[in-house]
């Protein structure tokens, strides 16, 4: 994925892109895991927030907003940014640079 530059450790719950590691909350690591099972797939906020969630917590749709512009702030300060919105819909996952 993004030509073998981004790598995740589902055990470990680490993420990293081109040797650098990436610090994700545990809520942003669901995000990015569930986007990435499938790239191009695109996943309602409400799919998201049933696989994300540890608990199956009840929370706003508007939460994973937050939780998805914070991952792509975390992306986009290494230069890139996969993750794309598809309005109306939810998000997606886009695995070329």
């Amino acid at each position: 994925m993004l030509g073998g530059r981004l790598t995740l450790d589902w055990v470990r719950h680490e993420v990293g892109f081109d040797g650098s590691k990436l610090e994700l909350t545990l809520t942003e690591f669901g995000i990015l895991r569930t986007l990435v099972e499938v790239p191009g797939r695109v996943y309602s906020r409400d799919e998201l927030m049933d696989r994300a969630y540890v608990g199956h917590r009840v929370v706003s749709d508007r939460t994973i907003d937050s939780h998805v512009r914070r991952l792509r702030g975390k992306f986009r300060a290494l230069g890139i940014d996969p993750v794309r919105t598809v309005h109306g819909l939810g998000y997606k996952f886009n695995s070329t640079p």
